[in-house]
């Protein structure tokens, strides 16, 4: 029988209680930012869970270290702001019999902001070469050994806890595709997620645009105007910034990259 787990990254747990509130009905590691070091494991319907709690820093750093202890065949990303349906596990593992030649499978969530829907699918089908991804990490099944044999990590640079607020899923799904893994995206609803609290999105302001800025220089500094114009325009009429604010701040996002300073610095040395 194939195995499935999940991969999520936390903070603070000192408990396995996360297993409840996200609805947990499958092998799972919990890959803990914390003030200690341990390795806890316990059985739970059959299923194990396991904690490796670091003092480590970044979201980044800590999908690799779930990732280094992933040991099933089909494994899931997940952030501890999810709940998953109680046939979470059964559709994924559908899905990925059904596509033998998947690598990845993305799949859709609700979510409880009506400003920040991700996209749902009518079928499922494979997913064409060259087109956008909108995706996070949150939705993402894969098969292990697919993702090892490409040898593909998370930056460490960017993501909640890092030098730059975000852009690490988006880099990851580049270089997963960049490496000839198959892509499909899913009709399938396998939870719902909240946007109630985030540990790097605070509205689409000056913050939000300079790492904005920063992660399209990092992932290819020669389309970045493109990037940015694209942007600018899919984000008309949220947040108070103009275009040319939103210009300017991605800009500074790029020589933030370029001397590698996170955006609080930047501001200081730059901004009077």
């Amino acid at each position: 029988m194939t195995r499935f787990q999940i991969l999520c990254v936390t903070m603070h747990q000192k408990d396995f209680s996360k297993l409840n509130e996200m609805n947990v009905h499958s092998d799972i590691v919990y890959a803990n930012q914390s003030d200690r070091t341990a390795f806890e494991e316990i059985d739970f319907e059959g299923h194990k869970a396991r904690m490796i709690s670091t003092q480590t820093r970044g979201v980044g750093v800590n999908r690799n270290l779930a990732l280094t202890y992933a040991d099933a065949e089909i494994c899931l990303f997940a952030d501890d702001d999810v709940c998953y349906n109680d046939d979470a596990e059964e559709k994924i593992l559908k899905e990925f019999e059904a596509h033998p030649d998947a690598d990845v499978i993305v799949f859709h969530f609700a979510s409880n902001d009506p400003h920040r829907k991700p996209p749902k699918y009518d079928k499922t089908k494979k997913w064409p070469k060259f087109a956008t991804t909108p995706w996070g990490a949150v939705r993402i099944a894969f098969r292990l050994d697919a993702v090892r044999k490409a040898n593909v990590w998370f930056t460490t640079l960017f993501g909640g806890g890092c030098l730059f607020p975000s852009g690490e899923d988006s880099m990851w799904i580049k270089d997963l595709r960049k490496a000839g893994l198959t892509f499909y995206v899913s009709k399938e609803t396998i939870g719902k997620v909240s946007y109630e609290t985030s540990t790097w999105f605070t509205g689409y302001d000056e913050k939000y645009f300079y790492g904005v800025g920063a992660c399209f220089t990092a992932i290819n500094k020669r389309t970045t105007f493109f990037k940015y114009l694209y942007m600018a325009f899919r984000t008309k009429g949220k947040g108070s910034l103009s275009l040319k604010e939103k210009f300017s701040w991605m800009n500074h996002g790029k020589r933030g990259y370029n001397e590698m300073l996170p955006f609080d610095l930047y501001k200081d040395k730059y901004i009077k």
